[in-house]
């Protein structure tokens, strides 16, 4: 593995590694926020979305909204889950 992130290859092989790495780390984030810090950060990535999009940078806008769709989708897991795991802890939902 290259010591610096300036040593990574331009390809296509690269340019996906860092996305799934930044989708990586958003996911784990999200994991820790509660559902009101979930539903503020996935305005403000709709928000930079569209602040790219009036730019012209349409792939950052792609971006964002795929990762904001992946944080909606990881919060809709998060509180499909809560009820299942209270009930095997033995307590109210969280």
């Amino acid at each position: 593995m290259p010591a610096r992130h300036n040593e990574l290859p331009l390809n296509e092989k690269s340019l996906n590694a860092v996305i799934d790495a930044m989708s990586a780390v958003t996911l784990c984030l999200t994991q820790i926020l509660s559902p009101e810090q979930r539903e503020r950060f996935g305005r403000d990535l709709v928000t930079m979305a569209d602040i790219a999009g009036r730019k012209g940078k349409l792939e950052l806008t792609s971006l964002l909204r795929a990762l904001r769709a992946a944080v909606q989708a990881r919060a809709e897991a998060i509180a499909a889950a809560a009820p299942e795991a209270a009930r095997r802890r033995g307590g109210p939902p969280m």
